[in-house]
């Protein structure tokens, strides 16, 4: 009787559990609300750009039953990449999808709703499964496994970081000693110097075109040649061998260990033109099966390079629009001596209207041509103009007068040279009297870099009541034998301040603790640090920034 009693429970329930299990296997088997597809074919697979950085991957899928589906996938890539795709009316990003359903009998339906997984389970083979839901709250389950192989497309016309300066001038003719003795009509050279995102040397390409073209209308492919004066032509280059001079000149490429490889006569370049897709035009340079070469020897022969093809792409193009009057001289009553200095005109200057004013400040061992030639001034402050940014005269004093580093203070290390008051008594009075200067603190600004960078902090500080910003790259902060920056309180007349330093830089620890002090007493400033030593590669990245800065802060 018990044994009895245990068995019918028993079979009880086994039949509740299953009947349970036969409607939840009914659910499964999508008998009631659910359409199952199990796709078998792949159509299609074209690509399409859709915004910056985003690609719509296309297919269509069918099955034996003749229905069929069409997907679109939202990726940063040409390729379709692991994850769960949101099904939505309209792809706008990534990992976005559309899908709409053709029955074999023609009935069409987009879904609203749900989710698709995308697995990768091989070289080009992917498992696709998804539930989705109609705009009617109807769900469908769709599956495909198989091989999708997509068109690539071209790459996003997004700019590189590589940044190209170009510089027009004529074509000369000159005669077998080198003399010029004419220019060729209707040519011009179009020097095109390209440096790398960390500000490096990358290229120089002398291009000869036609006269008077923009910058875009350079597009083309161009030849190499030896004394190039021809439209559509690139001069080739050489470097002569140490005993006769080490001079170097024409066209190169710059290879990994940063040494020049230069054009030899015979290969082609290619210049390309594309609408960036934030603005503005972008340029490439390609070209295959090039001849380089290192230098030339003594007997004529030449030592061949490793570099035989170039592909620099989507490279922003600057163009120096301004005035350049470099080794300018004016007559110093307190240092008894002529002194040098460079200046940066904007293009709209004709001695009619005043501008603001930025001193660029030289570094040690340097003089006042090194922001114009190594930083870039006039492209950059012509291209922050061109872009509706301030026009500003740059003017670069030399902080090395007979090739001595005086630290922009007066008596330095006991040299009885008085440098800051040379600055402050005749040159900057000279300036704002020679050129339509805006004498102001509102129009004036200071910025230099190392012994420059510690000068602009020291003007700044001395004199808060003239200038409406500093800016201090790389700066020397405490020097023996110099005023101690640490000492010079702010007041409510401060400008504005940026110090900027790289973190292998071994200025970087006594910069960083000067910020640091600054802050401790509640000065406001901007710290930048990034990447970088104590070079031109580092502060040539400075340039636009300081421009902008300043650009920003004048009245």
């Amino acid at each position: 009787m018990i044994m009895k009693k245990i068995f019918s429970l028993y079979m009880l329930l086994a039949a509740v559990l299953l009947g349970a299990c036969e409607e939840s296997l009914d659910d499964l088997t999508g008998r009631y609300d659910i359409d199952r597809y199990n796709f078998t074919e792949v159509g299609d697979q074209s690509t399409d750009k859709l915004a910056k950085g985003i690609k719509s991957l296309n297919m269509t899928l069918s099955d034996a039953e003749g229905n069929a589906m069409a997907l679109s996938f939202g990726s940063r890539e040409w390729t379709l990449q692991n994850g769960t795709y949101t099904v939505a009316n309209k792809v706008s990003g990534a990992m976005q999808a559309t899908a709409t359903i053709t029955t074999a009998e023609g009935q069409k339906t987009q879904l609203a709703a749900g989710d698709i997984n995308v697995t990768m389970i091989g070289a080009d083979s992917y498992d696709i499964d998804g539930l989705l839901q109609t705009a009617g709250s109807e769900h469908v389950k769709v599956h495909f496994r198989g091989a999708i192989s997509f068109e690539i497309g071209i790459d996003d016309p997004e700019a590189s970081g590589y940044v190209a300066v170009l510089s027009v001038s004529p074509v000369y003719i000159t005669d077998q000693g080198g003399q010029v003795t004419g220019v060729v009509p209707g040519i011009s050279k179009y020097a095109i110097t390209i440096s790398d995102p960390d500000g490096r040397d990358a290229a120089m390409f002398e291009t000869i075109n036609v006269e008077n073209l923009d910058p875009s209308a350079l597009a083309g492919e161009y030849t190499i040649k030896d004394n190039a004066q021809e439209a559509l032509s690139i001069a080739s280059g050489a470097k002569l061998p140490q005993e006769w001079g080490g001079w170097s000149w024409g066209s190169y490429l710059v290879n990994a260990s940063g040494s020049k490889e230069f054009l030899v006569a015979g290969g082609k370049i290619t210049i390309s033109v594309v609408d960036g897709m934030e603005g503005g035009k972008l340029y490439s340079f390609a070209g295959s099966g090039l001849t380089t070469m290192l230098t030339m020897n003594a007997d004529g022969s030449i030592t061949g390079g490793t570099l035989s093809e170039v592909n620099i792409k989507y490279v922003t193009m600057l163009q120096s629009t301004g005035y350049e009057l470099r080794d300018q001289k004016m007559n110093s009553t307190v240092l008894g001596k002529e002194m040098s200095y460079s200046i940066y005109l904007p293009k709209s200057y004709d001695n009619t209207k005043t501008y603001p004013v930025l001193y660029l400040l030289n570094g040690a061992d340097g003089n006042n041509n090194d922001w114009l030639q190594q930083g870039m001034v006039n492209p950059h402050a012509s291209g922050y103009a061109a872009d509706g940014g301030k026009e500003m005269i740059i003017v670069c004093p030399n902080g090395c007068p007979d090739g001595q580093n005086v630290f922009y203070c007066d008596n330095y290390q006991n040299n009885g040279i008085n440098y800051m008051t040379y600055f402050f008594d005749e040159f900057i009075p000279f300036i704002e009297s020679t050129y339509k200067v805006k004498a102001e603190k509102g129009s004036r600004a200071v910025a230099g870099l190392s012994m420059g960078g510690y000068g602009s902090l020291y003007y700044g500080f001395l004199h808060q009541e003239m200038f409406c910003y500093i800016y201090a790259c790389s700066p020397a902060t405490y020097i023996e034998g110099a005023p101690n920056l640490y000492t010079m309180a702010p007041t409510a007349e401060l400008p504005g301040i940026t110090i900027e330093i790289g973190t292998e830089d071994f200025l970087y620890q006594s910069a960083k603790g000067y910020h640091d002090g600054l802050a401790s007493i509640g000065v406001e400033h901007e710290w930048i640090e990034r990447s970088g030593a104590h070079d031109w590669s580092f502060w040539a990245a400075c340039t636009p920034k300081i421009i902008r800065k300043v650009g920003e802060a004048f009245q």
